[in-house]
């Protein structure tokens, strides 16, 4: 079941949303290899996003998403 998210990123909720086979026990490193096979992402960056999903989950991550936004600051530190 997916969390609540706002209505211009549910495009993006399902897109990610058919990596992951069970929400409630995700299989966080096939879920990276997807990343890196199917959506471009680069090794190292697919390792961050997973991380960091896992680590801090969606209501974290919107306020930081939201505050990255309002800051306009699009590719942060770590040049990803």
């Amino acid at each position: 079941m997916l969390g609540p998210a706002p209505s211009c990123l549910l495009p993006l909720v399902e897109e990610y949303a058919a990596l992951v086979s069970d929400s409630r026990d995700p299989n966080w490193e096939l879920i990276e290899a997807k990343l890196i096979d199917h959506h471009e992402w680069t090794p190292d960056a697919a390792h961050s996003l997973v991380k960091m999903a896992k680590q801090y989950g969606w209501f974290f991550l919107r306020n930081a998403a939201a505050l990255a936004i309002a800051c306009d600051h699009e590719d942060a530190d770590l040049g990803i």
